[in-house]
């Protein structure tokens, strides 16, 4: 089965600030049909790289076979991580970076490496459908108040909803 995920976030950068960001999970039914499953998440102090990591992991975790997936992400950081290959390596080492330190976001990646284990992966920042419409979502959410630090927001309208004969495939 192939897969797209789309990962969006309100900010780009290291800076630490509240931020919202968007995921959606997207396959091809039997029937040709795409259905969707996605959210948000909002939190208070994050980077770019904790929301995106954290992003990924919930659109992973839907996930309940082994599949194809390309990534969709403007995350410089975790583009060139797969890009690269250097996840395989900071496992292998133990979450060691090249220069002898530990690496930021160890917990999550490897959470999200364990995740990656049942499926095969393929990461772009290319332009995607969804992107326009995630970002103003995003945007109409960093000008609510939220009332929690960390908060996942169901987004009805990206949630095609599953019929019975498909609802093991994602």
């Amino acid at each position: 089965m192939n897969v797209n995920i789309y990962i969006e976030t309100s900010f780009k950068g290291p800076a630490i600030k509240r931020a919202v960001g968007a995921w959606i999970v997207e396959y091809i039914g039997r029937d040709g049909t795409p259905n969707t499953r996605g959210g948000l998440i909002y939190t208070d102090r994050t980077s770019e790289n904790d929301l995106a990591l954290c992003l990924i992991e919930k659109a992973f975790s839907i996930l309940t076979k082994t599949c194809c997936a390309v990534v969709f992400t403007e995350c410089g950081h975790v583009l060139r991580t797969m890009q690269n290959h250097w996840l395989a390596r900071w496992r292998k080492n133990g979450w060691i970076n090249g220069k002898g330190k530990l690496i930021r976001n160890a917990g999550a990646w490897n959470r999200c490496a364990d995740l990656f284990d049942h499926h095969m992966t393929e990461w772009t920042d290319q332009w995607h459908t969804y992107r326009q419409e995630m970002q103003r979502r995003i945007r109409k959410e960093l000008d609510l108040e939220h009332a929690f630090e960390y908060e996942e927001i169901v987004v009805e309208e990206w949630n095609t909803p599953k019929r019975r004969k498909e609802r093991d495939y994602v």
